[in-house]
């Protein structure tokens, strides 16, 4: 049978609204087989057709048999349980009785859902007090084992990028655009429960409202970009920002070779084979902040041609118990909105970057050109970690390696020039 879905055009709280809609889809020849905020209908409806929304008083998801046929006798079908907040009866006698014999009894009956929407409004406030909480011990007073040098505002900035983030700002924006629809909801509900219970008829619905369907639009369409945004974010085989090969990726970066003396090469070049576990070396990472509308990541490690006599940290292909020489350059690079964000944002990432079980040590260095160069450096000499901007301009980079960072101001100047 021939269906015909409508976008539900009242608040599923304005009772008269839904039941005077109902009515007129029914003199047009329509009948509701599903109920929410899509309706459902088929071509079987009868002109004259009333129709009731009962409060559930329980958890019940459908009526029993035995209160099925206490309608039926009165002159009311039982259609279907809709929302999880009614059930919907109908009759098509003009002489059944009315399932409520008067407006205050009819106010009782929406007690249960008084209730629960009081319950919930609860529920909601303790949820979201229980998650500010947790969210402010993250930050502010959580404290690894293993970190000896907490910092619990360091990433502060760097926070504020990723909620601007496009997928961030959609989780908001639902969220409020979710809460403006539930404030609208309750205010109607409370007007039709307070009046009803007092008496008197409840106010006119508004009716049927463009700006009602528009609005299930846009919710709909959030939720499919929010869902989209999830799923992409979820597996990164399908998100193309992340792990781009780096000969495949062209924004400006600097390479490791450029700050090496020593000539090193990609273990692909200088092995003819994939690295270990086909693992990905050298790769890149794109972001997006509408506070740092370039923002992205490259990741390298190179080996050297020679077997070197010096160890090293780490030990990828030893050869005759000599370990083969092997710098790592992580940097991220970012061009930011708003030129009073380069520091703060720098020295998150200088935070994002550090190894946390080991004591780091920073400095400002001079470079002409730069507003700044912050040089962290470790007890041990493996890991160096550098800082720079220039107006807008920001690279933060940790290397593993003989180089010292310090004495390659003027290569690295050019991430921000």
């Amino acid at each position: 049978m021939k269906k015909i879905r409508k976008i539900l055009p009242l608040s599923i709280y304005d009772i008269p609204g839904i039941e005077n809609w109902l009515e007129e889809q029914a003199n047009l020849g329509l009948f509701p087989v599903f109920l929410n905020s899509w309706t459902t209908f088929t071509p079987t409806g009868i002109p004259g057709t009333r129709f009731r929304l009962v409060v559930k008083t329980g958890k019940e998801n459908e009526l029993s048999l035995e209160q099925q046929e206490l309608f039926q006798k009165a002159g009311w079908r039982y259609a279907y349980s809709v929302s999880r907040i009614y059930f919907l009866f109908y009759t098509t006698d003009p002489e059944a009785a009315e399932i409520y014999s008067d407006l205050e009894s009819r106010g009782f009956s929406l007690e249960p859902l008084q209730k629960r929407m009081i319950s919930c409004r609860r529920r909601t406030l303790l949820l979201y007090s229980v998650l500010t909480a947790a969210v402010l011990w993250m930050l502010f007073f959580f404290k690894s084992k293993y970190d000896v040098q907490p910092d619990h505002s360091a990433r502060f900035t760097l926070i504020l990028l990723y909620l601007f983030q496009p997928g961030s700002l959609l989780v908001f924006v639902s969220a409020f655009w979710l809460w403006m629809q539930h404030l609208r909801d309750q205010r109607l509900f409370r007007r039709i429960y307070r009046a009803l219970s007092q008496g008197m008829a409840p106010p006119p619905s508004k009716g049927p409202s463009k700006a009602i369907v528009r609005a299930q639009l846009i919710m709909a369409a959030l939720l499919l970009l929010l869902v989209f945004s999830l799923f992409i974010n979820r597996f990164d085989i399908l998100n193309p920002w992340v792990n781009i090969p780096i000969e495949r990726f062209f924004k400006p970066y600097i390479s490791i070779q450029s700050i090496e003396h020593e000539s090193v090469l990609p273990w692909e070049e200088l092995f003819e084979e994939e690295p270990f576990g086909g693992k990905q070396e050298n790769y890149a990472e794109k972001k997006f902040s509408f506070l740092a509308p370039t923002w992205y990541s490259v990741t390298q490690e190179a080996y050297s041609s020679q077997s070197g006599s010096k160890p090293n940290y780490f030990s990828p292909k030893p050869e005759n118990g000599v370990e083969r020489y092997a710098p790592d350059l992580d940097a991220t690079y970012f061009n930011l909105l708003i030129p009073s964000l380069s520091r703060p944002t720098a020295e998150a990432q200088l935070d994002a970057y550090r190894l946390v079980n080991l004591e780091w040590n920073y400095a400002e260095l001079s470079c002409p050109g730069l507003d700044f160069a912050i040089y962290g450096t470790e007890p041990d000499g493996i890991w160096q970690m550098l800082a720079i901007g220039k107006g807008t301009r920001v690279a933060v980079f940790r290397y593993a390696g003989r180089e010292q960072l310090s004495e390659k101001l003027q290569t690295l100047s050019e991430a921000v020039n």
